[in-house]
């Protein structure tokens, strides 16, 4: 056996190691990010909404896919190589098209995330409305889409529960508070900043960190296929690996 060969076999089984302990992670962050913007969920945009669940999918099927790898190289199989290595880059040109979308369509964010906001904005009277803004602005440190006079000006110059500061200004929580743009400092603090620049923040934030993620696991999956297809190309040459 070539001395080159044998490195090239320890190689893609590192690598393929690596690849499922990637997987892992992706699952994990999913899970993750699933759980911190869920209370924001009805404030986003489907496709937006449905990106955790789509890393949770795409981590699962990552390992699935390292386990036919790491089997192929330890047991010399070009089947599982080239199975291996036709995986790797159906999930390549679905990374690939998922990110060319999301590119493209970065710009529908900050607009439908005002408009959903606005929405539930104008039926903030509406029980399930009202905590979900309680629940966003108490967790955002926010009051309103833009400011807390918003609230002052569309709902009876008071401001909802979740934008005070101190909770014994809370009568409950869905209440809203007598507080006025003079006596706000003095006698109940509440938060100034606006909701939707924070979430927008926070939004592109993420958004960048998976961008990066998946240019980072494209470009071991490139270097998978090669190595893949190095090994299984050798193997029908009739080379042994033991």
């Amino acid at each position: 056996m070539e001395g080159g060969h044998k490195v090239v076999k320890w190689l893609m089984f590192i690598f393929n190691l690596l690849f499922w302990v990637s997987g892992i992670g992706l699952i994990i962050a999913g899970a993750v990010a699933q759980t911190a913007y869920k209370p924001y969920l009805s404030f986003l945009d489907s496709t937006y909404v449905s990106a955790p669940v789509l890393l949770i999918v795409v981590g699962a099927v990552v390992t699935i896919i390292a386990f036919f790898g790491c089997c192929g190289s330890s047991k010399e199989s070009y089947g599982l190589l080239m199975t291996f290595a036709v995986l790797l880059g159906i999930i390549f040109v679905v990374e690939l098209a998922g990110g060319v979308v999301g590119y493209l369509e970065r710009g529908r964010v900050e607009s439908y995330l005002e408009r959903n906001m606005r929405d539930k904005f104008a039926s903030f009277n509406d029980t399930t409305d009202m905590a979900l803004w309680n629940n966003m602005q108490k967790n955002l440190k926010c009051c309103g889409m833009f400011t807390y006079e918003e609230w002052l000006v569309n709902h009876t110059a008071v401001v909802p529960a979740g934008c005070c500061k101190v909770p014994a200004c809370d009568r409950n929580e869905t209440a809203l508070l007598t507080c006025s743009p003079q006596t706000q400092v003095e006698t109940c603090p509440i938060y100034t900043q606006g909701c939707a620049p924070i979430l927008r923040q926070r939004m592109e934030n993420n958004i960048a960190t998976i961008g990066g993620v998946g240019i980072g696991i494209a470009f071991i999956q490139l270097i998978g296929i090669a190595m893949s297809c190095f090994l299984a190309m050798r193997i029908r040459k009739g080379y042994t690996y033991a």
